[in-house]
């Protein structure tokens, strides 16, 4: 199988550096995937992270629809033995609908995979499909952080067995929500399957591009388990969420016609009143920021309409507002 090849990204984004404190992000591989002559295998893809000294968790699911474990169990055994201070394997469930009793089957199943190669029990979990996630009378012993599959969150509101994943839409968004994460002190989760990494992807531009800004020093790459434990703090063995040095809040600002309520491209500018922040995006109809708290004065524009709004924003309860154009 060639060596993992990686697209030539020249141009700067922007959130990809924040010294002296770098955004944090993490990233992890769903499945152990063979590849083909035109597309890396799962473990050529971890050998090019773990070549840059770059922590990577790799979800395994049993093969289907064979379930041969024994091909698992060898591919995770080279997998892992590409650096073992790098690679955290965890367990990839069933999809949503499975019995506790199909599920736990599989779990013990994985569970025993990751076992026999990392001499550990595993601690982390990937769940699969359209809206998956904690299932209600469904148990995985053992498992500490689950990742879902879902990018929407709130300041405060992440479940520690089932974390958000950064959207892959373009560059930009995986981006901005990689800041809007860390603005609140929490780490960003890449979520990606080696074979979507094909030439002219964008999930291949996104991975590549938050490899490029480790590599330079504009980005954190955490291991999965590190930047869980640092996201949930524990204290009298309950999850508690420490309190940012700097309270800030969730603000989204849309833009809709003012004549059947279409969604409509504009310019947002954001200006704190105090003059401690200002931001400015352009040609996007909706998009949400974490600020710090405080009264703002906030602008939609497009062509020569122009609305201007002033917001208070709290640490408690974020604002959605919606300008109306008159276009």
């Amino acid at each position: 199988m060639a060596t993992y090849q990686p697209s030539n990204i020249q141009k700067k984004y922007n959130f990809s550096a924040n010294p002296p404190i770098l955004d944090k992000i993490v990233f992890t591989i769903d499945h152990i995937h063979a590849g083909d002559h035109h597309l890396n295998s799962t473990y050529e893809v971890v050998k090019f992270l773990t070549d840059r000294k770059i922590p990577v968790t790799v979800f395994i699911q049993s093969t289907n629809p064979s379930n041969d474990y024994e091909f698992d169990r060898h591919n995770a055994r080279l997998i892992y033995s590409l650096a073992p201070h790098l690679i955290t394997l965890g367990v990839h469930p069933l999809p949503r609908g499975a019995s506790q009793q199909q599920q736990r089957k599989v779990f013990n199943a994985i569970s025993r995979i990751v076992q026999d190669v990392t001499k550990n029990n595993p601690a982390t979990l990937s769940y699969h499909g359209q809206g998956a996630g904690p299932m209600r009378g469904i148990s995985f012993p053992g498992i500490t952080f689950a990742r879902g599959i879902h990018h929407a969150w709130s300041v405060n509101g992440d479940n520690p067995l089932n974390t958000p994943v950064m959207p892959l839409a373009s560059v930009s968004r995986a981006y901005e929500y990689i800041h809007e994460r860390n603005n609140v002190a929490l780490s960003a989760t890449l979520f990606v399957h080696s074979a979507e990494l094909r030439k002219g992807t964008r999930q291949k531009r996104v991975f590549d591009t938050l490899v490029r800004d480790v590599m330079q020093h504009r980005l954190q790459a955490l291991p999965y388990l590190q930047a869980m434990r640092s996201d949930f703090k524990r204290n009298d063995s309950s999850s508690i969420r420490q309190t940012p040095p700097h309270a800030t809040g969730v603000m989204r600002l849309s833009a809709l016609t003012k004549r059947g309520k279409r969604p409509v491209s504009v310019s947002f500018s954001i200006k704190q009143r105090d003059g401690g922040y200002t931001n400015a995006v352009a040609n996007v109809n909706t998009r949400q920021f974490s600020l710090p708290v405080g009264q703002y004065r906030v602008t939609a524009k497009i062509g020569r309409t122009t609305e201007t709004k002033d917001l208070t924003l709290t640490a408690t309860q974020g604002i959605h507002h919606i300008f109306l154009m008159s276009v």
